[in-house]
């Protein structure tokens, strides 16, 4: 069975048009048993009605309401828990990628024996139109220094088309509700081994998105929280980065000024032997310091802190690697009583039925 979900917030304007649309494309295009689960995550205006309404017409559509908005991650891990189906596959609610991608990332998951599919506007093949420049830039800025941090060649991390194998989603404790739950996601299949894989895919916003996302009416805080979300979010992926980084850049001058005081000692020492080598020492360290004592200041100040930074960021390192194996062996443990307590109510229900 295959679930697709649609988290849904204020969409009067289009929701009609793009579940009708998902539900012709899979009447059309799929033999097997399918639903389509929307949640309405506190709307404000129609949308829940709307749902309700349509979901009386088709026996495929499952609909949830939040009493109130809670975020894009939350709705969507409220449709996780709601499918039955062992392919899940997530869409945006302005069908921003097509419902065709429904078919091409569940076909990338069977071909790429891949546990996640992500629709890539980003990678090679894949186009962008309609997107306002300010957004096109952030999103690349923000997916290239994703792809670096992550553990994933990729080249959209945001990406909210995807297609999943239910079990990996059931083998992940997911927690958080805004957008950053498909960071989330990445990162906790990465702790877990999982293969993930991207296709081409073409980005087309429709007009009345692209008024709204007009950054003449953006808030100016709304883009520096996203600035936010993703340096945090690169953070949480590998945290003793910026330590190791920041002791290079500060062991590298420190080392390159030590060895040119060294050679001005060591110049010092050869020019003073003849007075012998205890007092040669002494004077080629005197008179170095004397000249240049801006520079052991500093120099040593550089490697001092520089070697703080590596050693507290291998210390780090070993801390995530300690959490990723507790993480990796709860979820193991975890997965494992899902599937006895699943078998358990088949069992019970196979009884009923005798």
């Amino acid at each position: 069975m295959i679930s697709i979900v649609i988290a849904a917030y204020n969409e009067g304007g289009i929701i009609n048009s793009s579940v009708t649309k998902v539900l012709s494309y899979m009447r059309e295009n799929f033999t097997e048993d399918w639903e389509l689960i929307v949640v309405d995550d506190g709307s404000s205006d129609n949308t829940g009605a709307t749902l309700d309404r349509l979901a009386g017409e088709y026996k495929e559509l499952r609909i949830s309401h939040h009493v109130h908005n809670c975020g894009q991650g939350k709705a969507l891990r409220t449709g996780f828990g709601l499918c039955r189906g062992d392919k899940v596959v997530t869409l945006d609610a302005d069908l921003s990628y097509g419902p065709e991608y429904i078919t091409i990332l569940l076909g990338a998951l069977k071909e790429n024996k891949s546990d996640i599919a992500l629709a890539s506007p980003y990678t090679r093949g894949g186009t962008v139109r309609n997107v306002p420049l300010y957004r096109l830039l952030l999103s690349k800025w923000g997916n290239f220094y994703l792809a670096r941090m992550s553990h994933y060649p990729i080249s959209t991390s945001t990406s909210v088309v995807r297609a999943y194998r239910k079990e990996t989603l059931d083998s992940l404790f997911l927690t958080a509700d805004g957008m950053e739950l498909q960071l989330e996601i990445l990162m906790k299949s990465a702790m877990m081994k999982y293969k993930v894989c991207e296709v081409p895919a073409n980005l087309a916003w429709d007009m009345d998105k692209l008024i709204e996302a007009d950054i003449s009416r953006v808030s100016k805080m709304r883009i520096l929280k996203t600035v936010g979300l993703y340096l945090k979010m690169g953070w949480l992926f590998r945290p003793a980065y910026l330590f190791i980084v920041a002791s290079v850049f500060m062991l590298a001058p420190g080392l390159y000024m030590a060895a040119f005081l060294f050679y001005r000692v060591v110049t010092g020492v050869i020019s003073n032997l003849s007075q012998g080598i205890f007092t040669a020492v002494s004077l080629g360290l005197s008179q170095s310091f004397a000249t240049h004592t801006y520079s052991f200041v500093i120099s040593a100040g550089l490697l001092i802190l520089g070697l703080q930074l590596f050693v507290f960021g291998m210390l780090v390192m070993q801390s995530q690697y300690y959490f990723e194996e507790l993480y990796k062996m709860g979820q193991q443990i975890l997965f494992t009583q899902r599937r006895s307590a699943r078998g358990a109510d088949d069992k019970q229900a196979s009884s009923y039925q005798a």
